[in-house]
């Protein structure tokens, strides 16, 4: 199972990514992002933000790999 499939979304959610396209920031990435990373939070959140705003879990989890790899270079 993976941090994605954990945390329902609803119609808030989407409006919201919607509105604040890159600007919002889910912490249960953060948190899943966090483990074995040696950078600031607020960079993750930016990756995060840039990275994996969508309701979409496919493109979430995309984003995590694109994130994941930025910051094993």
């Amino acid at each position: 199972m993976t941090a994605t499939a954990t945390i329902s979304r609803d119609a808030l959610d989407d409006k919201v990514n919607q509105v604040f396209a890159g600007k919002c920031v889910r912490k249960d990435l953060v948190r899943a992002v966090k483990v074995g990373a040696n950078v600031p939070v607020f960079v993750l959140e930016y990756l995060l933000g840039k990275y994996c705003a969508s309701s979409d879990a496919a493109a979430i989890e995309l984003g995590l790999t694109v994130v994941r790899r930025r910051l094993q270079r």
